[in-house]
């Protein structure tokens, strides 16, 4: 992961658009430096002359058995540094036109991908498209309560929104599908109309 995860940065500096996957997500940890102090900053050290065109696949979540440092949800920790772009895509649709929005993007993009949705099948079309980075997407529409989910916790709030829907509740949930940047807009306009906001997250 160390080594690797160095050269791809290197390899992005000096004109490619490599994609490096982690095994697990994890072990990103141990390329902290080459992730969040080299390819998230030399653009803005280098004022803008220089960008880090880099992908970075990294398999998350738990559900698996395996073990605790090969189970854990890190993208909130990298959501938080400037200069890195972090998405998560819900579905086999979003999984094809997130990667490739990634790869077009002149910025370092991490995509977390849970293991447990490789599993799941949806539609996706033959041709090339691109989910833009940044947008969330609405699931389902409701009126009474917003639930903000990402990945398989997206599925899971579409399920208790069938069950709250037999308790005479109606959710409104939103599938994120980008942490960084983040569609503040989307969630603002839900609960100006719900009122109310629940987020759902797989913790560490």
């Amino acid at each position: 992961g160390l080594g690797g995860a160095g050269v791809a940065v290197g390899a992005a500096i000096a004109g490619s658009r490599p994609i490096y996957e982690f095994q697990f997500s994890d072990f990103a940890t141990l390329a902290m430096e080459q992730i969040v102090n080299q390819a998230a900053k030399i653009r803005y050290m280098l004022g803008g002359r220089v960008s880090v065109p880099l992908v970075m696949r990294l398999p998350c979540g738990s559900g698996t058995g395996a073990a605790a440092q090969h189970s854990q949800s890190l993208e909130a920790w990298f959501a938080h540094v400037p200069g890195l772009k972090v998405v998560e895509p819900s579905t086999p649709h979003d999984a094809k036109g997130l990667l490739l929005a990634a790869i077009d993007d002149p910025d370092p993009v991490l995509i977390f991908e849970h293991k447990l949705l490789y599993k799941i099948k949806g539609a996706v079309p033959e041709a090339p498209y691109r989910v833009p980075i940044g947008t969330a997407a609405v699931r389902r529409a409701g009126t009474d309560v917003t639930i903000v989910a990402t990945a398989i916790m997206v599925h899971r709030a579409l399920e208790a929104a069938l069950i709250l829907a037999g308790e005479g509740i109606d959710a409104e949930v939103i599938d994120l599908r980008s942490l960084r940047p983040l569609d503040g807009k989307t969630i603002i306009d839900s609960v100006k109309k719900t009122t109310r906001l629940v987020t759902v997250y797989e913790g560490v």
